[in-house]
């Protein structure tokens, strides 16, 4: 199943890296967080440039907590593009769904998913769009990662909400002709396969659902790796 999962990961429009020497990753508190020790930008960071140690990349984390796709594209030329990339990696969609569903303020779930504080599919999809096309035309190559998981209850309304939203971003990455890692599907499957081992006792990939842990980080981290045609490192050898 996991083979499976991996070769289904996503388009690959050829990315070439010898072509890239600064990389760029956009994000919300995910990616913020993947700036951690074991965070997955820090993996990919360390994996990149262990693969070419002559000429390491540089790797900036731009991930700011709480943003959304209109968010992300209104500080985009400043944070992103005003850095010269070669690559942009964009990773946005959670807030956007789980917004819709939780009540920050009075730390609850609000289960009809219409709290408007979200954003919504065809909104979305013309934020990343247009996030695309400036990275584009400053001429840096593209990969979209899918939104992750919103909670590790697979068949919660906010997953079945995502599971539309990641289908769409397919798509649209599909017809822009930029790179595509579906990071949902791949989680999902993960969780799933755990829970029909173990049950539902406790959280597999992320420390609340959402936001992920160190097996979370480090799933984000080689899927990207595999996808870009990097080495990843054996850590369960003898």
């Amino acid at each position: 199943m996991f083979l499976a999962t991996f070769l289904a990961l996503g388009l690959n429009p050829q990315i070439d890296l010898r072509r890239v020497h600064r990389i760029v990753m956009m994000g919300d508190s995910i990616t913020a967080m993947g700036g951690s020790p074991k965070g997955y930008v820090t993996l990919v960071d360390a994996s990149l440039d262990a693969s070419r140690p002559a000429e390491p990349f540089t790797v900036t984390n731009v991930g700011i907590g709480g943003q959304k796709a209109p968010d992300m594209l209104a500080r985009f030329q400043k944070d992103v593009i005003d850095r010269h990339p070669d690559l942009v990696t964009i990773s946005v969609g959670v807030n956007d769904v789980w917004h819709d569903f939780r009540d920050f303020a009075a730390n609850r779930r609000d289960p009809s998913g219409n709290l408007g504080r979200g954003v919504k599919l065809p909104d979305y999809l013309k934020g990343v769009e247009a996030m695309i096309d400036l990275a584009r035309g400053a001429g840096a190559q593209v990969v979209l990662l899918s939104p992750t998981l919103v909670y590790e209850d697979l068949d919660s309304a906010e997953n079945r909400r995502m599971a539309t939203y990641v289908k769409a971003e397919e798509a649209l990455a599909r017809r822009k002709g930029v790179g595509f890692v579906n990071l949902f599907d791949l989680c999902r499957d993960t969780v799933r396969a755990y829970q029909k081992a173990a049950g539902k006792r406790q959280l597999v990939l992320t420390v609340d659902g959402v936001h992920m842990n160190d097996a979370g980080n480090a799933l984000m981290a080689d899927a990207l790796l595999r996808f870009l045609g990097v080495a990843v490192p054996d850590g369960v050898s003898p």
